[in-house]
């Protein structure tokens, strides 16, 4: 009776229990069940001996729930047994081993059972695989300075061996090598990064990357587009801004024209570069403003004619920013002080003033002897500025000068030459002073 009870209480312990734990250390095989290897690392083999039975089944699950069943071992990984005694699916006869290079990363889950499915162990191999996320967004991005980018981020955590370390890195270069490691600042050891906005590094920029590391090594993700941080427009704004141009609105504009046409979209240019796009209407000219008085003090000379070659228009600040929607109508409009920055920056400059090898670009703002430079009037634009009745402040050769919307005081306006030799600020003597417009969107 003794000798029942103690069978009785050894198939207890051997029902109840986990086999991971062998509890009849004999049944162990001769190398752990669980292994976590690095990429390209070898299973110390998993042999099971031959004292339990004839036969094991050994089936591979990708998950330790038990669903997804695989029919085959996972790619690297073979399991092995005495090939002289023919098997069913999945059964192995003794001695049986786990061995190979596993080249799946993730955990491979695998059950031993016997012939009548009674599962007597289970094991995972684990292939770390470190992954990191996808940085993004990608685009070359621009800002003005002290303004802050959205945060560059990751698009997945990291995976593989704890401890897992994301590292941000910034270059001169659209390379993962050569960075300069940015330390904890601004979230540059998390999985969201935040770029410094407080530098002026137009037009060269900085490029973004991280690095994840773990005992297994380190991987470094994509490269972020350039981020280009631009100066300011200095702020040249007034208290009085258009209420100042007192006295008769003038002649409002008749049919407007842009680059000759009554299309505004027909002759316009599209300027990118630098993580900004700007599109630029043709030089606008209205049938309908033709006043001649270009007399100091007075703000109702709204505009002057000329005939350099092409029927234009200079218009004085006040004429402009009365009929906006009209010259410009929505989605475009009157220029900024910082459109005209962001357009110095777009086209390679640092956007405070461009120098003259800089303007030998083939996007229509410059070049001497083309037709398709902003300045002259083989394309029915035009150059410099009519400060008197007559008299034109720059010959078509040397400078186109253009209103902004932006104002210094009731009698200063604030515009933007450009020339070729820079785009530049430029304060003048009145409001009434007429100056090109183009629009932009």
């Amino acid at each position: 009776m003794k000798r029942i009870t103690l069978i009785l209480v050894i198939i207890a312990t051997f029902v109840t229990k986990s086999f991971a734990y062998c509890p009849i250390p004999q049944w162990c095989p001769k190398a752990d069940l669980h292994q976590t290897l690095c990429p390209g690392d070898t299973i110390d083999p998993i042999e099971f001996p031959s004292v339990i039975g004839k036969t094991l089944v050994i089936t591979w699950w990708t998950n330790e729930t038990r669903v997804n069943f695989m029919l085959n071992p996972p790619p690297g990984i073979t399991v092995s047994g005495d090939a002289s005694t023919p098997l069913g699916d999945r059964e192995y006869a003794w001695p049986v081993s786990i061995k190979g290079t596993p080249t799946a990363t993730g955990t491979h889950h695998y059950t031993v059972s016997n012939t009548c499915g009674v599962e007597l162990l289970h094991g995972s191999i684990t292939v770390v695989g470190l992954t990191i996320g996808t940085v993004t967004p990608t685009g070359d991005r621009y800002i003005v300075v002290g303004t802050a980018f959205t945060p560059l981020t990751l698009t997945a955590e990291p995976a593989g061996i704890p401890p897992i370390t994301i590292q941000w890195f910034s270059n001169t270069t659209a390379s993962t090598t050569g960075g300069t490691n940015l330390g904890s600042a601004n979230g540059a050891q998390t999985d969201t990064f935040t770029p410094p906005s407080a530098t002026v590094n137009a037009p060269n920029g900085i490029y973004y990357y991280a690095v994840a590391t773990n005992s297994c090594g380190n991987i470094a993700t994509n490269v972020s587009g350039k981020h280009v941080i631009g100066p300011a427009c200095n702020s040249y704004v007034g208290a009085t801004g258009v209420a100042s141009c007192t006295g008769t609105t003038g002649v409002a504009p008749g049919t407007v024209y842009w680059g000759g046409s009554t299309n505004i979209n027909a002759n316009a240019r599209t300027i990118s570069g630098n993580g900004i796009t700007q599109v630029w209407s043709g030089a606008v000219t209205t049938t309908g403003c033709d006043k001649t008085g270009f007399t100091a003090g007075n703000v109702n000379a709204d505009c002057r004619n000329s005939t350099n070659g092409s029927w234009v228009h200079y218009f004085n600040w006040c004429y402009v920013m009365r009929h906006a929607t009209t010259l410009c109508p929505s989605p475009w409009r009157v220029p900024t002080c910082q459109d005209f920055v962001n357009l110095d920056v777009a086209m390679g400059g640092t956007g405070i003033g461009r120098s003259l090898a800089n303007n030998a670009t083939s996007n229509g703002w410059t070049g001497t002897n083309s037709t398709e430079k902003y300045t002259g009037t083989a394309t029915g634009t035009w150059g410099g500025a009519r400060w008197t009745q007559h008299a034109t402040d720059f010959t078509t050769s040397l400078a186109s000068s253009y209103w902004s919307s932006s104002e210094s005081s009731a009698t200063h306006a604030f515009r933007i030459a450009y020339s070729q030799s820079a785009i530049v600020y430029d304060n003048i003597t009145k409001n009434i002073t007429g100056y090109a417009l183009r629009c932009v969107r």
